[in-house]
């Protein structure tokens, strides 16, 4: 479990994500790159909601945007569920960056991989769907927990949750 935390935590890390892209002639941020990943996967999304799953402020998650929709990736659109709010939106050109985010982790993958055998690039890729699907099972076991659970209650919490 050490080995998967620790390529985590270098594939996650601000300076390593930056890295990868720029391989790809993008230059943008940690937080911008967050951000277009997001919204290439889920869709257009409120601001509070990409502030969520970025875990930064609303403060933030605007000063992204303003430079994201200043460079022509993002763009507001209404909400058709609320017509007073707005979704950040990914722009064709915003879809472009997402694609070469696509094509730099292909690529780093590939040198990763470039002294693996055949057989053990196979194996890695069923052992990672597996685990993907075993990960996907558990965060909704565990989300339906906690979402019924109730409030943090601080005297029956172990570790610093806070």
């Amino acid at each position: 479990m050490a080995s998967l935390t620790r390529v985590i935590g270098e594939w996650t890390a601000p300076d390593f994500l930056s890295a990868v892209v720029a391989r790809e002639g993008v230059d943008l941020d940690p937080a911008a790159i967050t951000m277009i990943t997001l919204l290439s996967f889920d869709g257009p999304l409120r601001p509070s909601t990409l502030a969520t799953k970025m875990v930064t402020g609303a403060s933030n998650v605007s000063k992204v945007v303003a430079r994201l929709e200043a460079s022509g990736m993002v763009d507001r659109i209404s909400d058709p569920a609320d017509a007073r709010a707005s979704l950040v939106n990914l722009t064709p050109a915003g879809h472009l960056v997402a694609q070469s985010f696509v094509r730099a982790g292909d690529g780093l993958v590939a040198d990763l991989l470039q002294d693996w055998s055949p057989q053990e690039r196979t194996d890695l890729v069923r052992l990672l769907a597996k685990l993907e699907q075993s990960t996907i099972a558990f965060s909704a076991q565990l989300r339906a927990n906690h979402d019924s659970a109730g409030p943090f209650a601080p005297e029956t919490t172990k570790g610093a949750h806070q």
